[in-house]
């Protein structure tokens, strides 16, 4: 069960907007999750957001989302949904950006920004525990289990720039490059054997990317509008000696077929991290992070004047990259259905069902089945 209620503020006139909010998640379980001692898990969740108009040619926003708890993962920063993620302690996720954009000329415009994504668990190896030493007797005798935080904390920082081209009233093109930084912080092993056998630390794992691609913007009618972006970027794995290709893309397309009612379908490409981490006695063992083809779908239907009805869902596909599971792969698929009913401007309440399915090569499948009722007032 859980209780989730949120508060927030919001502020501004033409030029500048400020908004701020804050959300408790109070989770209570049918039994204590493992690797805890209580029934239940507690998440905070702040925002924050600062969009300031200079003039009609120069825009700056300035974002932050801050989460701590059990379950951080609950914030996302993209749109390749991965697994709910529970690790006990007060674990810590925060993503930032910056955006810039402005107006060269009527016809070419620059956008300029600057990610950044800290994660931080409470995980962490113990040289003496066995559940992350194999304490024996057998062959796996020493071998490394490691830490969440081993293998997942990290700093990811991604600068960025496009030029765009109106090139009709209705169509923009661009052209755009992203540099990403990937820098594994927990300085712990997380692959080999102990006291003596350490095969690779957390920053193995550490990464820069280089991503180029175009993108179109098309409006083709009043009511339906597309957007996309193609690449490929190039990963070096500095500290182990590896560098590959992969295909980078942002697809969405949103129809808005009736007023305040709309459907919406995309799909993205591109490499993420991944707690898995392989086995094996070299680094040509260690799992690199794993390549996401997420298919998502949302629709918004306005049932009668205050009554809307939601449905969502998802696909992603990730393979693991390198290791002792290369090319190993978990589908994952969310589906959701909702129910919202409006009162007035400032009360509403809703009711809906989420369900979550995961198949996995290595053995860790699941469904998640979750339902809930919630009200929001507003002044």
């Amino acid at each position: 069960m859980e209780l989730n209620p949120k508060v927030g503020l919001s502020l501004g006139n033409d030029q500048t907007s400020f908004t701020a909010d804050y959300q408790y998640s109070f989770l209570y379980y049918d039994h204590n999750p493992s690797g805890a001692s209580k029934r239940y898990d507690q998440d905070h969740t702040f925002n924050a957001a600062l969009t300031h108009v200079f003039n009609e040619r120069y825009k700056i926003q300035v974002r932050d989302s801050f989460v701590i708890g059990q379950e951080p993962d609950a914030l996302r920063y993209d749109a390749a949904f991965h697994t709910p993620f529970r690790v006990s302690g007060n674990n810590i996720v925060d993503f930032g950006d910056v955006l810039f954009n402005a107006e060269l000329t009527p016809l070419l415009g620059l956008e300029l920004g600057y990610d950044i994504a800290w994660f931080d668990y409470k995980d962490s190896f113990n040289l003496n525990s066995p559940k992350n030493v194999n304490p024996g007797p057998g062959p796996d005798t020493g071998r490394i289990t490691p830490s969440v935080s081993g293998v997942l904390d990290r700093i990811e920082q991604t600068p960025h720039v496009a030029l765009t081209w109106r090139v009709q009233p209705e169509t923009t093109a661009s052209l755009g490059y992203r540099f990403h930084q990937v820098n594994y912080t927990a300085d712990e092993p997380i692959l080999g054997t102990e006291p003596d056998g350490v095969i690779a630390n957390s920053d193995s794992r550490d990464e820069r990317d280089h991503t180029v691609y175009v993108g179109l913007d098309h409006q083709f009618r009043p009511d339906f509008y597309g957007s996309a972006q193609v690449g490929a970027s190039y990963y070096d794995y500095y500290n182990l000696n590896s560098t590959s290709f992969g295909p980078y893309a942002r697809l969405s397309l949103t129809y808005v077929y009736l007023p305040e009612s709309f459907v919406q379908a995309g799909f993205q490409e591109g490499r993420s991290a991944t707690d898995v981490f392989g086995n094996g006695a070299t680094k040509a063992d260690l799992v690199r992070d794993s390549e996401a083809s997420v298919f998502y779908a949302k629709l918004h239907h306005r049932i009668v004047p205050n009554l809307f009805a939601n449905l969502n869902g998802s696909y992603q596909h990730s393979a693991f990259q390198g290791g002792s599971f290369d090319n190993q792969a978990e589908d994952f698929y969310e589906l959701g259905a909702n129910l919202e009913y409006h009162f007035n401007a400032h009360f509403s309440v809703e009711g809906g069902y989420d369900f979550d399915r995961l198949d996995s090569d290595l053995g860790r499948s699941y469904t998640r089945n979750k339902f809930y009722i919630g009200a929001t007032a507003s002044y």
